[in-house]
């Protein structure tokens, strides 16, 4: 098939892809990532100790993290699409295995391999996504908070899926089987469409030459700084807020599934105008540092929930998510309007705060709860939400 092409040659024109066919894959793949994201951590608990689930995550950042890394070269041998493809055919088979648990062994390994490979289709994502906005730096807060809106609009429908899948026999497998039934259509799409993608020039440097190149600019190393903050912020949201839900306050999955997806409800009403907003009248640095305010309220306002109220917890979700969509929209615009899609290299370190995010949120989890009880470890994440308000004063404003 003709993305096989870039096994041999890098030469010819190739077919374009438009916006509406990343839209698509983009829904896809968020609503087939996060329909096992929030069972993660209670699903290993039938596998080993619960003090040990951190460190599963820790080490799947961590495997992701030497795949980043490892991915320019990739995209240079054998192309976009054939690499999103063939990662998307490991998931599938990883999440299979998960599903089954042949053994607790077995399944604790695919469930890192899988977990780590996830992050790296947002960066093959973003290689199409970039490589269509080319110089028109201008529209990338509205394009990318539009994306970031539909993805929001999956991600809203995946917890409500989640819930119906598990239903009362808490069938926590299931949703893995439903996870791995859709990258089908994902890569049915793919090979429909993106075949004859032609990729950019991929310029693969060594890791320390990466860094520096990143931090001689100022206002890239802050916004990749509060990224990670960010993904530091998820970490805790996908893996130890529903487990406090469910182990501390007593919420069956049912309630928690519709806890989930009012909060995140908040991200497709609010991420695509805070992208126009950037665009046309605010700019990203102060809506930034406004979400993180609206961050650090949030978490720490669970250490002082003691109520078991289903409409309070909604509420401090749907805040939450608020303040998270001011960030995410305002950091990927601010970012990206410094890169092209031939900027793998600068890509990769801005999605390696993905990972490093998970295996920083896990290993500041787990050494938080080791030492306080668990509600008191929220006040910990708030104070990293402060830090990242007073780090987007170091921005340059870009209106």
């Amino acid at each position: 098939m003709d993305f096989y092409r870039h096994l041999f040659t890098n030469d010819g024109p190739g077919k374009a892809i438009s916006f509406t066919l990343v839209y698509i894959i983009s829904i896809i793949f968020t609503f087939q990532s996060l329909v096992t994201a929030y069972v993660g951590s209670t699903y290993l608990e039938q596998f080993i100790r619960p003090e040990f689930v951190g460190l599963v995550f820790a080490v799947s950042a961590f495997l992701a993290i030497i795949i980043t890394l490892l991915l320019p070269r990739i995209l240079r041998t054998i192309g976009n699409v054939a690499a999103t493809i063939s990662m998307m055919l490991t998931i599938m088979f990883m999440l299979t295995i998960v599903g089954s648990a042949p053994s607790p062994t077995i399944t604790i390994i695919a469930f890192i391999i899988y977990t780590a490979l996830f992050p790296q289709i947002y960066f093959n994502v973003d290689i199409f996504l970039e490589t269509l906005i080319g110089d028109a730096e201008g529209s990338t807060g509205s394009k990318r908070g539009l994306i970031l809106t539909l993805m929001s609009l999956a991600a809203f429908c995946s917890p409500i899926a989640m819930g119906y899948i598990i239903g009362d026999t808490d069938n926590l497998a299931g949703v893995y089987f439903v996870s791995a039934a859709i990258g089908f259509l994902f890569i049915g799409v793919l090979i429909a469409k993106f075949r004859n993608f032609y990729d950019p020039e991929y310029v693969t440097i060594r890791v320390r030459d990466l860094v520096k190149a990143a931090f001689v600019n100022r206002d890239v190393s802050t916004v990749m700084f509060t990224q990670f903050l960010l993904q530091i912020f998820y970490t805790w949201a996908i893996i130890y807020i529903p487990l406090f839900l469910a182990t501390v306050v007593g919420f069956d999955w049912e309630t928690i599934s519709k806890i989930i997806a009012v909060g995140l409800l908040a991200f497709v009403i609010f991420e695509y105008p805070t992208g126009v907003l950037a665009d046309k009248l605010i700019g990203e640095k102060e809506m930034m540092a406004l979400g993180f305010v609206v961050l650090a309220i949030a978490s720490a306002s669970i250490y002082a929930m003691s109520s078991s109220s289903i409409a309070t917890w909604m509420s401090v979700m749907f805040f939450s998510r608020f303040g998270a969509s001011l960030v995410e929209v305002t950091t990927e615009s601010y970012f990206f309007k410094q890169v092209k899609g031939r900027d793998s290299n600068l890509i990769s370190l801005f999605r390696l705060t993905r990972p490093l995010g998970i295996l920083v949120g896990t290993l500041v989890a787990s050494i938080s709860l080791f030492f306080v009880p668990f509600n008191l470890a929220f006040i910990v994440l708030a104070l990293l939400m402060v830090l990242g308000a007073f780090s987007t004063l170091r921005l340059t404003d870009s209106r």
